[in-house]
């Protein structure tokens, strides 16, 4: 029987040259960027989840004291016909309906919330000129500094109120905004829920909120919110 010795080739065959390391396989990215998007969409989820108990929070009854001033939002169901129950319970001097449009005349204004002209004609400034919730957040703060008003209070869906409350801190000259949230009850069920038309305006509502909070980290004010075309107040 014959045996064959190890020939030299067949050692570098079976091992490295010494003094050479092996080749590590190397990770690829993608493990990285499922863990990233599994954080993102955590974080998103649970940020939803908070806005989604900070609004059904807002909307509650809560004791507050009057202000020098109510600012009341349009866009929502009930919001223009709260702020004037305030205004006539003195909880503020004067009223600011803002973002009104500009082809409602404040006749209607007064048919819509049954409410007596004299009260328009004495305590109500009516603002045309707002175009989203950065020009109302604007005009407010113009009204707010030509009237003299330090510390406000702020009327608007409950939905929309966190939204608010963020561009209202960028004006300067007010010292102090009080929500007074307008609950919209098709939004919700058995007081705690969403239901399914609630979450889809909770869920685009949530997008905007985020947009707004960067924007206003990055001191960027959105372009367009106010228009030239003003009553009652000057642009």
């Amino acid at each position: 029987m014959t045996i064959f010795a190890p020939t030299s080739e067949s050692h570098e065959q079976e091992a490295p040259p010494a003094g050479r390391p092996r080749r590590r396989r190397r990770l690829g990215m993608g493990p990285f960027v499922v863990l990233a998007f599994v954080a993102l969409c955590g974080y998103l989820v649970g940020g939803f989840l908070r806005f989604t108990e900070e609004v059904n929070l807002l909307a509650r009854p809560t004791a507050f004291a009057a202000a020098d001033g109510i600012v009341v939002l349009t866009g929502g169901a009930w919001r223009i016909d709260h702020a004037i129950n305030l205004l006539k319970e003195g909880r503020g001097r004067r009223l600011l309906i803002s973002g009104v449009n500009p082809d409602t005349s404040v006749d209607a204004l007064a048919k819509l919330t049954d409410t007596d002209r004299t009260w328009f004609d004495c305590c109500v400034d009516i603002d045309y000129a707002a175009l989203n919730t950065v020009g109302n957040a604007e005009i407010a703060g113009r009204w707010a500094r030509e009237q003299g008003f330090r510390d406000l209070i702020l009327v608007t869906s409950d939905y929309h109120m966190p939204r608010s409350l963020i561009e209202f801190d960028r004006v300067g000259n007010i010292r102090s905004v009080t929500p007074y949230a307008v609950r919209r009850d098709d939004l919700w069920r058995n007081e705690q829920m969403p239901s399914a038309p609630g979450l889809r305006v909770l869920a685009s509502e949530y997008v905007k909120l985020i947009a707004a909070r960067f924007l206003s980290t990055v001191g960027i004010v959105g372009k367009e919110s106010v228009s030239t075309r003003v009553a009652h107040l000057a642009p």
